[in-house]
């Protein structure tokens, strides 16, 4: 099976960081969620992934250009106008030969979840397109394990309803119901499409109590630290830290992270190369290219 990694979105919501880097390059824990997605799908089996492109198009093609060398194939596909996630699943699995499922992750989840054994259940299942779903907001209704609505497009009421975790196993024979190749469409028409069109073709799998988390804005990046870190400090082996310097909640500091003498830092992530000013004082902010965003 192969994947598709959604990647060409702006990541608005992340401003100032994705105005230096595409949203699935940011660092978490000082490594570009990226690589945690490419070695979640390892794990599973997975080993090629058609990634599509757009927003600081050629700062992610030269990234996946220059990766270590590793069994796991990535195929940069270029966008020429942004083609939201309908079009962008199409274009993409045009890279992709063979008739396989294919695998489709958003570019800005970062999540510890068995693909495999979603995998076997989408195969088990015969089902067109397989939603992977989490307790949370009312986003998807489903009966059984058919969903029957998706984002209230159906206006058909389940027995159950779950959260979208924006990942989702696609058989070739459901990329009909996504827009032309090259042209815009957003995949939740597609899939209500399929939902009324082939009842039941569209089914769910729970990922339980699987870790699971959205980098959809400035505060859950760093609640997703807070999450894996704790109240502890990351720090690479070189760094120096001067007099005065008064660390508290969670610290995540990058490769060639600066910090001042007397700076007080609470809940603070340090980019790669990032600088803290002697005597800055900061409480829940992230250090970069962009200088220092406070939240």
């Amino acid at each position: 099976m192969d994947a598709i990694i959604l990647s060409a979105g702006e990541g608005t919501r992340l401003r100032p960081m994705t105005l230096h880097r595409p949203k699935p390059l940011i660092p978490v824990l000082c490594e570009p969620i990226f690589e945690h997605i490419i070695s979640s799908l390892e794990a599973s089996g997975i080993y090629r992934a058609a990634v599509n492109l757009w927003h600081l198009r050629d700062e992610f093609a030269n990234y996946i250009e220059n990766r270590s060398a590793s069994a796991f194939e990535t195929i940069a596909v270029f966008e020429r106008q942004i083609l939201g996630t309908g079009g962008g699943i199409v274009n993409a699995a045009l890279a992709l030969d063979g008739d396989e499922p294919i695998l489709v992750h958003n570019g800005d989840i970062y999540a510890d979840i068995d693909f495999a054994e979603a995998i076997r259940s989408h195969r088990r299942s015969g089902a067109l397109l397989t939603l992977l779903v989490r307790d949370g907001a009312a986003e998807i209704a489903a009966e059984g394990e058919a969903v029957v609505d998706i984002a209230g497009k159906t206006g058909c009421r389940g027995s159950a309803t779950f959260k979208f975790t924006g990942i989702a196993i696609w058989e070739r024979a459901a990329l009909f119901a996504l827009p032309r190749p090259g042209t815009p469409g957003c995949a939740l028409e597609a899939i209500a499409h399929l939902i009324e069109s082939h009842p039941g073709s569209v089914r769910t799998f729970h990922i339980g109590d699987a870790f699971w988390f959205d980098i959809g804005t400035p505060e859950a990046y760093l609640d997703l630290h807070k999450r894996l870190i704790g109240e502890r400090g990351v720090f690479p082996k070189n760094l120096s830290i001067p007099p005065g310097v008064n660390l508290g909640g969670f610290i995540c500091a990058c490769e060639g992270a600066r910090i001042g003498a007397g700076a007080r830092l609470r809940d603070v992530v340090i980019w790669p190369g990032g600088l803290v000013p002697p005597g800055t004082r900061l409480d829940r902010a992230v250090v970069g290219p962009f200088g220092i965003f406070r939240l």
